[in-house]
């Protein structure tokens, strides 16, 4: 990557007054172009409403692009603490904070006694255990290597957006970390400082290749999840014909709960893998106990120019209100072609979990999305 310094230590003094040195601003960039199939711009999986109210995949193929932009910015005391924000162009409303708080960007300090961060950020499970190797698409495709943390607000098994895990008051985040010989550990919370956080992790080089390993814990308090309004087929009072309408968001409220989480990952040469496990209990409601575990494989090769990657997950087990999800599973497909200077041609294919609330009554059918396009990074 590419970076453009805006801001020397020279430029800054005269901006803020010399009350720090090394400061600096760097922009970064990335970009893409192609094509995408049963997805929208961003990746997620793109459904539509039949005449007779019911929701399916359609057979969609459409342009996809998108550019973005950001800035690093850096600096240290005199006493050497270091110090630094990031945030994106397209995220600034968030990174402002408003009556939310920081739910778009980060800011950290750092010095011998461990690293501060606050805003969006891993949570203490997340930093250490991680997401695993193998996505080479172009758009992320739902981002399936992505591990269904509670602490980071992510769904857990749906590519609906509506399921469990997509906690609310999650982030902002704020996070303790301290690194000693390979050895890591970090603590964490939400914004209201209600939630614990608890990660651990060791990296080394073994037997010619690197190796990691990561446990993590989260305890989060009761929050609602607001899916998106689904559609009703009613009976027009006036004409007495059947018709499409809005009906409710779809809300359900999480009682307090706890997720473990455990994760372990290489590289050796051009081979990478990992894995990550993960299990989420709440406590019993009239509805009864949400529990689900997921586990997550992946792994990617690499030779010249070329990259692939294969990631599979599995919804091991779901009770409760997830028991739809029980024993649902998805696969990604995807490589890559370096072309040189920041650009790459990148492409993937994926069959989704079952899509609760599409296809037949006992939770849906998975679907097909795709894509293909140049990937820039600046």
């Amino acid at each position: 990557m590419k970076n453009v310094l805006f801001a020397t230590t020279a430029t800054a003094a005269l901006l803020v007054g010399g009350v720090a040195s090394a400061q600096g601003v760097a922009l970064f960039g990335d970009a893409r172009l192609g094509l995408g199939y049963n997805i929208f711009n961003d990746g997620s999986i793109r459904t539509e409403t039949n005449d007779d109210g019911e929701t399916d995949t359609p057979d969609d193929l459409r342009a996809i692009s998108r550019v973005r932009f950001g800035v690093n910015m850096t600096g240290e005391t005199d006493s050497g603490i270091t110090f630094g924000a990031t945030i994106r162009a397209d995220n600034s409303g968030g990174g402002q904070g408003g009556t939310l708080g920081q739910t778009a960007g980060s800011v950290f300090v750092s010095g011998s006694w461990g690293t501060l961060t606050f805003g969006d950020t891993n949570a203490a499970d997340e930093q250490h255990v991680g997401d695993v190797p193998g996505d080479y698409s172009l758009t992320g495709l739902g981002d399936l290597d992505e591990t269904r943390f509670v602490s980071n607000g992510g769904d857990f098994g749906s590519d609906s957006g509506s399921s469990f895990a997509a906690n609310p008051e999650a982030r902002p985040t704020v996070r303790y970390d301290f690194d000693i010989m390979g050895f890591g550990v970090s603590l964490s919370t939400n914004r209201d400082l209600t939630d614990i956080g608890v990660g651990a992790g060791y990296a080394a080089d073994f037997g010619g290749g690197s190796w990691t390993a990561g446990i993590g814990y989260n305890k989060f308090d009761s929050f609602v999840t607001t899916g998106e309004a689904g559609l009703e087929v009613v009976e027009d009072p006036i004409t007495g014909e059947l018709i499409v309408v809005q009906g409710a968001p779809i809300e359900n409220v999480v009682p307090d709960g706890e997720q473990w989480s455990v994760g372990l990952g290489g590289t050796y040469d051009a081979f990478g893998f990992g894995l990550t496990y993960a299990k989420l209990t709440s406590d019993t409601t009239d509805d009864g106990e949400f529990e689900a575990d997921n586990l997550l494989v992946g792994a990617s090769f690499g030779w010249d120019n070329f990259s692939v990657g294969v990631v599979y997950g599995k919804i091991l087990s779901a009770d409760g209100p997830l028991e739809d999800l029980d024993g649902d599973d998805s696969f990604e497909i995807s490589g890559a072609y370096d072309l040189g200077g920041g650009a790459q041609v990148m492409t993937g294919v994926r069959r989704t979990y079952d899509i609760v609330g599409l296809g037949d009554d006992e939770g849906g059918d998975p679907a097909w999305i795709g894509d293909f396009g140049i990937s820039m990074a600046f």
